[in-house]
């Protein structure tokens, strides 16, 4: 994980590069996301989305599992699978305050502001190799579109940036949402005599 924060510090000294950062977390049980981030073309093809202003990297956790607990002889408990995050995996738990790796794939929109990370999460599709790509292209794409409407001298407001990009994810949900509703007024609506 330090070697992953001097990344972080070296791009972002950079000029013109957005101090809000992408990292994208998958394990091994993500074939998919784990091809289109091998494959050259696909991520040329999300470099030339993302541009040089919205840096992204990728991180590949440990696997965690899910386990049932053990109880001493003579006692009863309830069986339900607990979670076990392998103990390489605590430093990325720890400075992104995620609650564990288990709702992986997913694209982490995070900027440092007082020694905090603030982060957005953005889940990903891992069901097929064309729907990976089609899910990261898609978040990507908000991301860098939400950056675009920021202006240049204040690429290095990292609360501004966050605050941004978070309001348009906001309004994102709230608008699928709302078309949810609708569908589910015109299906009921449809049923009516």
């Amino acid at each position: 994980m330090d070697s992953f924060s001097s990344l972080v510090e070296e791009h972002r000294a950079k000029d013109g590069v957005a101090d809000l950062f992408g990292v994208i977390l998958f394990t091994d049980e993500h074939p998919n996301i784990k091809k289109v981030l091998r494959d050259d073309d696909y991520w040329l093809s999300l470099h030339e989305l993302t541009g040089d202003r919205f840096c992204v990297f990728s991180v590949k956790p440990e696997k965690g599992s899910y386990e049932f607990p053990s109880f001493p002889k003579g006692t009863i408990g309830m069986m339900v699978q607990i979670w076990k995050e392998p103990s390489k995996n605590r430093k990325l738990i720890e400075t992104f305050e995620l609650k564990d790796t288990s709702n992986l794939p997913l694209l982490l929109l995070f900027t440092e502001v007082g020694g905090k990370h603030l982060k957005i999460e953005l889940k990903l599709n891992d069901s097929s190799q064309d729907n990976a790509f089609n899910s990261l292209r898609d978040q990507l794409q908000f991301s860098r579109d939400s950056l675009a409407k920021v202006k240049e001298e204040n690429v290095k407001n990292s609360e501004g940036l966050f605050a941004a990009v978070s309001m348009h994810n906001d309004h994102r949900n709230q608008w699928a949402l709302l078309k949810k509703g609708v569908d589910i007024y015109a299906y009921i609506r449809a049923l009516l005599p």
